[in-house]
């Protein structure tokens, strides 16, 4: 499983190390594409995507739009969760290459 994982591209490795469909597992884990489906977010979740976007953290973000970390997170993990993401990291990389803004309400 070792040499099968590390021959793999990244997405596919970490797809099959969590047990997904290149593992043979019956339960497909994969987390869903966003390509090509509509995503809508809340004013606040694409100010915070927004800020998210340009590399700040939750601490940061709270202090700018007056709110707690915690509320940041919850927010963070809400944007996650309809775009199917796992990190931070792919909201950045989503909004840098998107000819999309985060200001706009539906995104692609």
């Amino acid at each position: 499983a070792f040499r099968r994982g590390f021959d793999m591209p990244g997405e596919k490795a970490i797809d099959f190390a969590l047990g997904g469909k290149e593992s043979g597992s019956a339960v497909v884990k994969s987390a869903p594409e966003p390509a090509g489906q509509e995503v809508s977010l809340t004013r606040r979740e694409r100010e915070i995507a927004k800020l998210v976007a340009e590399g700040l953290p939750n601490k940061e973000i709270a202090g700018r739009l007056v709110i707690s970390p915690r509320t940041v997170e919850t927010h963070v993990q809400n944007i996650l969760t309809k775009f199917g993401f796992t990190s931070r990291a792919q909201i950045v990389r989503l909004f840098a290459t998107q000819e999309t803004t985060p200001d706009s309400e539906h995104v692609r």
